[in-house]
């Protein structure tokens, strides 16, 4: 029995010894296979470095608005009687928003008509005397002009009592009132702040001296706002101002809205782009072979020549978009392979091994 025993500890101990030479050597070939795979580089995949005549959007942002929009007055100062309306309603063509105490300028007309009355009178006793040669032509002269100015001034103040009163120009809606019934109002003071639903939608927006001159009429646009964030607004450049505002320094363009079906309020907030119809050359990468950025800085990797050394490239982004970003053309070459893909980060100068076939299609030329 001891001697079987004794047997089947050798043959342990050999099964044992020969799992651990087995492992020693799974081992080394794990490690040698590792050490192989960094020697050969880090797989990526890459594409070539592509020029594309973009136009660079600009960005704005401001409140929509109708194209017209008016303040509303009295013709005469005097105190208010009556206002109708208040801010926010909707108002019909023709509908009376506020009137004047009528009681002052009605005697003003009373007053006019008595003294056109009197002219008149003053006229005919002075003709009669003139025929009759007892007044002068001079006298008759001055008559007929009396009765002119009297006349005039009838037409004044019935003028005057027509305008006493605001009457909605067209269907709108009052966006501000700046007066209540029983004030004092001058001649000329806004009562109303008034915009026409008759016109269309627009926005306007400040743009900068460097922007304003890649700008012509007509260029498209498209702008976003809250209340419909995932609609874009089709919009056209309809009027470049040619001096900056007083205040802002920046000059006024103004977007026409070419959506009617969307209902909209005046006062939305709204931001977007502008395409210029003017192009710039750039390059253009995709995005997923961005490594990083900082600010509007991005860096990103090409390869060398043979196709086996990382480059760190650094440059500006001018403009992006969902799939793209585009950069300027400082220290980049047209024939640029750029990794897109990778299995691990890379570093500058790394090795790196092309797995894809574009790469093998370029090369081959």
């Amino acid at each position: 029995m001891k001697k079987i025993k004794s047997a089947l500890n050798y043959k342990t101990i050999g099964f044992l010894l020969l799992f651990a030479v087995i492992g020693a050597v799974g081992c080394s070939n794990s490690e040698a296979n590792t050490q192989n795979e960094e020697e050969k580089g880090i797989p990526v995949n890459v594409v070539k470095l592509e020029k594309e005549q973009v136009s660079l959007p600009i960005q704005v942002s401001g409140d929509i608005s109708t194209t017209k929009e008016s303040r509303l007055s009295f013709k005469t100062g005097g105190i208010i009687e009556s206002i109708n309306v208040d801010q926010g309603d909707k108002v019909r063509k023709g509908e009376v928003l506020a009137k004047l105490d009528l009681k002052e300028i009605q005697e003003q007309v009373n007053q006019a008509l008595i003294g056109l009355e009197k002219a008149q009178r003053d006229y005919n006793r002075v003709y009669s005397l003139y025929t009759d040669t007892v007044a002068t032509l001079e006298q008759l002269q001055n008559a007929k002009s009396a009765l002119g100015i009297a006349s005039a001034n009838l037409n004044i103040a019935k003028y005057n009592l027509k305008f006493s009163s605001i009457v909605a120009p067209s269907e709108g809606i009052i966006l501000k009132k700046f007066f209540e019934e029983d004030e004092i109002v001058g001649t000329g003071h806004p009562i109303f702040y008034f915009a026409s639903a008759e016109e269309a939608w627009r926005l306007v927006v400040g743009i900068s001296d460097k922007d304003i001159v890649k700008l012509k009429l007509g260029d498209n646009a498209k702008i976003t706002t809250d209340a419909y964030p995932n609609k874009e607004l089709e919009c056209k450049v309809s009027n470049i101002a040619n001096s900056p505002g007083q205040f802002t320094g920046l000059y006024e363009v103004e977007l026409s809205l070419e959506d009617k079906d969307i209902e909209l309020k005046h006062g939305f907030f709204a931001k977007g782009e502008i395409y210029p119809s003017q192009f710039n050359e750039c390059y253009a990468l995709p995005i997923n072979a961005i490594q990083e950025g900082i600010g509007k800085m991005v860096v990103f990797y090409s390869v060398n020549a043979e196709g086996t050394i990382a480059i760190k490239q650094e440059t500006q982004i001018v403009s992006m978009n969902h799939e793209k970003v585009f950069i300027s053309k400082n220290n980049l070459h047209d024939d640029m392979m750029i990794i897109v893909e990778n299995q691990k980060e890379i570093k500058h100068l790394d090795k790196v091994r092309i797995i894809d076939s574009e790469w093998l299609a370029v090369t081959k030329k």
